[in-house]
């Protein structure tokens, strides 16, 4: 496995250069006015050095190492009939990307560690402020393996739970998004470092334990306890590493190319579960025919204790215990974190401040699924549903997507990484052409499936398949805060045989790049006719002539809503 370490590289040596103060003063420029921040970078365009806009701030503040690669995780785990606590031995396997390294820091929670071994000898650590430092006593040189094990006991104060579910019966649930593994296993807790995993987990024999990957043997310990051991062959981010525990009951309505479905209920809402995970099956064959083989070897729909509605544990989706009611109202949710085996698990985001790689694409294809399976009306319903809500957000608080002065990783879970992050891949599409858009979807999971990605990446690889530079549209899509305002006044020129419509920006924001359809409608008894034409606004106004065969009576801006954007038109009689 092989994350993007050219990016960290990257990062690394533009703060070497230009410094720390630099960048945490741009980053708070840049929420503000994007191009500002890029002059105090010293940069006179997102092409500098190579990177799009705001690529040289893409760092979210986390202490990555750029000589370390975590390979592998084997967490096992002793799970009590009563109580909370556990006992964990988590081993990891690391490789060194350089050498000289001495000290090799963990995320570990307040968990008590009871000894630690590098390569099979005891090793001195300190375990304070939710770190472990591991202190190497031999010297490691680049392309060498170290294998860490570390012993720890306690009760998880987050991350893990055990405790009662809705039907009152014992369960234990992982629940990790964003930074919270930490609590349960010690690791690299960041989206940065993907590794694989397996879970070990000891539990009482009544539980049927999930976790991610494929299933390799449950073993009966004694009358009372089983050990059930789950590998993953695919490299997965930390927060998407889970395991689930409770007495399920088991459904498996069938399989897709050798993939197979199933969803783990509880008892009480079988039928109720059953009833809402019914497309799941449908939604796998669809994003698989859309974006290219699913990338795990299972697709399991699991109730559990989950804070959110749904969590896209990789092969493994976590879904809130009271969301399965039955009535298939959560049908959103689950075709939502289906897309996200794709992106975010599979394809997943570097920096958390390029979440919108997760969330914007799951939000968007999510409602891609209705509008083949449902039609135009309920996909459409959904986008006005998604520009609502950007609308809303941007009267309180305009920002853009990627927006470097967040630094409460929950705050991320807004309007504009998940409903404007799917708007602008809508606005893509619009732009591209369905062909070139969806070509260039498959194309970028193709690229960089199992591995991590910024911005920048998925730019680069939109802009191959379009055959023309995109960087205006990701500047003022994804850098930018707010949204165009456009007010349009038209008027006919009955002697020239002539529409005259003059587009306004009003918007504070400076002026949007914006190819506009414009719609000439005239209706007669028979039949309702549009003549469509369209232009390309670029300054703040501007006034577009058109010969038509009469007049009209109404103008549409942008009548199919490919553009997130406010509009008002309106007959300028003189």
């Amino acid at each position: 496995m092989r994350r993007t370490a050219e990016h960290v590289k990257e990062e690394h040596n533009v703060k070497k250069r230009i410094g720390k103060w630099t960048v945490a003063v741009a980053a708070f420029i840049y929420s503000q006015t994007p191009k500002a921040a890029l002059l105090v970078l010293g940069l006179s365009s997102g092409a500098a050095l190579g990177l799009a806009p705001g690529a040289a701030l893409a760092n979210d503040g986390y202490p990555r190492m750029d000589d370390v690669d975590i390979l592998h995780y084997r967490i096992q785990l002793e799970i009590g009939e009563t109580g909370r606590t556990i006992q964990g031995e988590t081993t990891i396997l690391a490789e060194m990307l350089a050498g000289g390294r001495d000290v090799l820091p963990l995320d570990l929670g307040p968990l008590t560690v009871d000894r630690v071994t590098v390569g099979g000898r005891n090793a001195a650590f300190e375990h304070r402020d939710n770190r472990l430092s591991i202190t190497f006593e031999e010297s490691y040189a680049e392309g060498d393996t170290v294998t860490v094990i570390v012993s720890y006991g306690g009760e998880p104060v987050d991350g893990l739970f055990i405790q009662p579910n809705k039907f009152g019966d014992r369960s234990v649930f992982a629940d990790n998004w964003p930074n919270r593994a930490r609590h349960w296993f010690p690791g690299v807790d960041h989206p940065y470092d993907k590794a694989t995993v397996e879970f070990i987990i000891t539990a009482p024999a009544a539980y049927d334990v999930v976790a991610n990957g494929r299933m390799i043997e449950t073993t009966g310990v004694s009358p009372e306890r089983k050990r059930t051991h789950w590998k993953t062959d695919a490299p997965i981010p930390t927060y998407c590493m889970v395991v689930g525990a409770a007495r399920f009951s088991i459904v498996r309505p069938g399989s897709w190319r050798g993939i197979p479905v199933s969803y783990y209920l509880f008892p009480g809402d079988r039928d109720a579960g059953t009833t809402d995970f019914a497309r799941s099956t449908d939604m796998l064959a669809f994003y698989t025919d859309l974006f290219g083989p699913y990338p795990y070897t299972k697709l399991a729909l699991v109730q559990s204790s989950t804070r959110f509605g749904g969590m896209e544990n990789a092969s493994a989706i976590f879904f809130s215990e009271h969301s399965i009611t039955g009535t298939r109202r959560n049908e959103a949710v689950v075709a939502h974190e289906i897309v996200h085996q794709w992106f975010g698990d599979s394809v997943t985001e570097s920096d958390w401040h390029h979440l919108w790689l997760s969330e914007g694409f799951a939000t968007y294809f999510g409602a891609v699924f209705f509008e083949e399976a449902d039609g135009d009306e309920r996909f459409h319903e959904m986008l006005e549903r998604s520009r609502s809500r950007v609308f809303d957000a941007n009267r309180r608080a305009p920002t853009p997507i990627f927006n470097p002065s967040i630094t409460d990783l929950f705050d991320l879970l807004n309007a504009y990484n998940y409903s404007k992050g799917g708007l602008v891949l809508h606005m893509l599409r619009g732009l591209m052409g369905d062909e070139a858009f969806f070509e260039g979807i498959r194309d970028f999971y193709a690229r960089f499936r199992d591995q991590t990605v910024l911005t920048r990446d998925f730019q680069s690889v939109m802009e191959t398949r379009h055959g023309e530079d995109l960087g205006w549209f990701f500047d003022q899509w994804i850098y930018r805060a707010g949204h165009p305002v456009v007010e349009a006044t038209w008027s006919w020129d009955e002697q020239r045989g002539e529409v005259s419509v003059r587009l306004r920006q009003t918007q504070p924001q400076e002026p949007y790049r914006l190819p506009v359809t414009l719609a000439f409608v005239a209706e007669d008894r028979q039949e309702r006719r549009q003549d469509r034409r369209l232009v390309e606004l670029r300054e703040r106004s501007h006034e577009f002539r058109f010969k038509l065969d009469g007049a009209p009576d109404d103008v549409l801006v942008d009548p199919d809503s490919w553009l997130l954007m406010e509009s008002r038109a309106r007959r300028d009689d003189g």
